[in-house]
């Protein structure tokens, strides 16, 4: 998985993201709240984030990508305490939990949930091989695919309008 993790998680932001002592830090969620029994996690998200295309991210991507994950990732379960997904505004996501999930955080801010955009993803093909997967990708993140070729290489490009910072990896 780190052939793919490494440069998805470049072209894809999370909700969290942890620094190097697992300390987690706001990324597109500025902020999230716990509710006291651990059964609600609310996100608030960025206002000025948006994907490669200058589409607003909102709460409808956030519970799409839940969405997605959990019916086609290979470590879906890591979202399985979540029963529903809210979305009351355009910035803010609720997620209704199964029993308390001490991993929430650090399963949203890894490649297992990048956020991907509900416009292009939700057009009825299947997301596993979806022509959007590899050419013309529009992504999350600070960086953009400008190239790909299958088993050779991937090249990135900075994407201008990002305001956070990227995810690293030593």
């Amino acid at each position: 998985g780190i052939a793919t993790m490494v440069p998805a998680a470049q072209i894809f932001a999370f909700l969290v993201r942890a620094d190097d002592n697992w300390h987690f830090h706001p990324y597109l969620a500025k902020s999230w709240d716990i509710s006291r029994d651990g059964l609600t996690v609310t996100f608030h998200l960025r206002d000025d984030a948006r994907f490669h295309d200058g589409v607003p991210i909102t709460s409808a991507d956030v519970k799409y990508s839940i969405e997605v994950q959990k019916a086609n990732h290979p470590f879906k379960t890591s979202l399985g305490a979540v029963q529903t997904v809210d979305t009351p505004n355009a910035h803010t996501v609720v997620l209704h939990l199964s029993q308390p999930h001490p991993a929430l955080l650090l399963a949203v801010s890894t490649s297992i949930l990048p956020i991907i955009p509900k416009h292009i993803y939700d057009d009825g093909q299947n997301i596993r091989s979806h022509p959007r997967n590899t050419e013309n990708v529009v992504g999350s993140g600070p960086f953009k695919l400008k190239e790909y070729k299958k088993s050779e290489y991937i090249i990135l490009e900075k994407n201008p309008a990002w305001t956070g910072e990227p995810v690293g990896y030593d």
